[in-house]
C-alpha cells in the first residue's frame, strides 16, 4: 500500500478526526501537492459555511473554488465522468477530500464501483430514481461501503420491503428518508422500519421537504415507538433564506425607515410589499396596482419602481433574512416550483405514471437545501445561492 492511500483510508477509518487530515495535509505540502492547502481551507470554512456576513468566510470560499476550478477533476480521477452531463452530481468534498456523493440510481450502478475506488474517503451517498426500483438499490453492494445513506425520493411499500430484506445496508449507521406533505409518502418509512430486523439501523432522520406537516407528527410517533429506534427529524424547509439586497428584476430586500424587514417587487401588473417579523414569517403583505402599462416599455418600468422604492417606501438595500412564503406572487422556496413540489404524483391507481418526471427532480432538490441553494419566484424562477444574490433564472 502506498502512502497516500494509507493516509486516505486512516482519514476514513475516523472521519470526524481532523488531526488526521492535518497530518495529510502536512505530508501532501512535502510533496508539491495543491491538496494539502485546499484540506486546510475547507477545514476553516466548514464552521462557517454559510455565514454571508463573515468576511474571512468569503475570502476561504474563493480560494476554495479557485483551488476546484484547477485540481478538482484531478483529486476525483476517474470519478468525474458521473458529473459529465450533471456536474453538481457525483463526489462533494468537505473538509479536503471527497465525503458525499448526489447521484442517480443508474448512476450508481454505472459507476458505483469506479467511484467508491477513485474515492476512498466517501461515506455518505444520497440517491434518487429509486422509486419501484428498491429491488436494484437493495441487492447494490457498494451500500456497505457506506456510513449514511440517503434515499431522495417517495419510494412504494415494495421498495421499503426489499430494502429491509437487503445485507448490504444493515452496516450503515445513519438513514436519512425524505418525506413530503401528503400521508401516502409515509407508508415507505412506516414499512421500512416494521419489516426491519434488529440489527438493521434503527439511527433515522426523516427529511421533511414541505411545509405542510399534515400526518407528519404521526408517522414520527409510530417509529419512535418501535424498538431500538432512534428518530430525527430534520426541515430544510424551515430554514432563513438570505436576500441580499438589490436582487435585480425589479425586486429589492432591505429595511424601512421604522427599522423593519421588507421586500418589494415591482411588474406591469401588480407592485407587492412584504413585511416580515424579526423571525422571517411575514407579517403584512399589500399589493397594489402598477402605475405602469406594458406599452410604455421596461426601462419606464424599472425607473417608476425604483422611484417607489426610493421615495415612496424608503426601502434601503440590506441583507435580510426570510421563511418560505408565497404572497400576490411573490416567494421565497426550497423547491424551484413548489406548485409542481406540493402535487408530485397523480392520484391512485396511476400514482406513479409521473416517475420519470420525479427522476428528474429528485436530485436537484438535494443541491437547494443540502448546498444553501434556493429560489425567489416573481412572475418567474429566479435561483439565489447562500449568499441571498440572484444567480440564474
Amino acid at each position: 500500500m502506498n502512502d497516500r492511500l494509507a493516509f486516505l483510508r486512516a482519514i476514513r477509518a475516523n472521519p470526524d478526526d481532523d488531526t488526521a487530515r492535518l497530518v495529510f495535509a502536512d505530508w501532501l505540502d512535502e510533496h508539491n501537492d495543491p491538496l494539502g492547502e485546499f484540506i486546510r481551507v475547507q477545514i476553516e470554512l466548514e464552521p462557517i459555511r454559510y455565514r454571508v456576513d463573515n468576511s474571512r468566510a468569503l475570502e476561504l470560499h474563493r480560494r476554495e473554488e479557485e483551488l476546484l476550478r484547477a485540481h478538482g477533476d484531478d483529486w476525483i480521477g476517474k470519478a468525474k465522468k458521473i458529473g459529465a452531463d450533471w456536474p453538481e452530481y457525483g463526489p462533494q468534498f468537505r473538509r479536503g477530500l471527497p465525503n458525499h456523493a448526489n447521484l442517480s440510481l443508474d448512476a450508481l450502478l454505472k459507476h458505483g464501483r469506479t467511484l467508491f475506488s477513485a474515492c476512498p474517503t466517501l461515506r455518505e451517498l444520497t440517491v434518487f430514481g429509486i422509486a419501484t426500483r428498491g429491488a436494484e438499490l437493495a441487492a447494490c453492494p457498494h451500500l456497505a461501503k457506506l456510513d449514511i445513506l440517503e434515499i431522495a425520493d417517495w419510494p412504494t411499500e415494495e421498495d421499503a420491503k426489499a430494502l429491509a430484506a437487503s445485507s448490504h445496508i444493515k452496516q450503515i449507521s445513519h438513514f436519512k428518508i425524505w418525506l413530503g406533505g401528503e400521508s401516502e409518502d409515509h407508508h415507505f418509512p412506516n414499512e421500512l422500519m416494521q419489516r426491519a430486523t434488529d440489527d438493521w439501523p434503527r439511527d433515522v432522520e426523516l427529511v421533511q421537504l414541505l411545509n405542510d406537516r399534515g400526518s407528519f407528527w404521526a408517522t414520527i410517533g409510530t417509529l419512535n415507538r418501535l424498538k431500538g429506534s432512534k428518530v430525527r427529524v430534520s426541515r430544510p424547509c424551515d430554514m432563513l433564506f438570505p436576500l441580499d439586497g438589490d436582487l435585480g428584476y425589479n425586486m429589492r430586500a432591505g429595511r424601512l425607515p421604522d427599522g423593519r424587514a421588507a421586500l418589494a417587487a415591482g411588474s406591469f401588473g401588480d407592485w407587492v410589499l412584504v413585511i416580515f417579523h424579526k423571525s422571517g414569517l411575514v407579517k403584512k403583505a399589500t399589493k397594489l396596482k402598477s402605475s405602469v402599462g406594458v406599452g410604455k416599455g421596461f426601462d419606464a418600468l424599472e425607473k417608476a419602481v425604483t422611484n417607489w422604492m426610493d421615495k415612496k417606501l424608503r426601502l434601503k438595500p440590506e441583507l435580510i433574512w426570510v421563511k418560505e412564503f408565497f404572497r400576490h406572487g411573490l416567494g421565497v422556496h426550497l423547491w424551484s416550483d413548489p406548485r409542481l413540489l406540493a402535487d408530485p404524483r397523480p392520484d391512485p391507481p396511476d400514482r406513479y405514471t409521473h416517475i420519470s418526471e420525479w427522476r428528474s427532480r429528485g436530485g436537484d432538490a438535494r443541491q437547494w437545501y443540502e448546498h444553501r441553494n434556493f429560489v425567489i419566484y416573481w412572475f418567474n424562477n429566479y435561483h439565489a445561492d447562500w449568499r441571498g444574490a440572484i444567480h440564474s433564472s
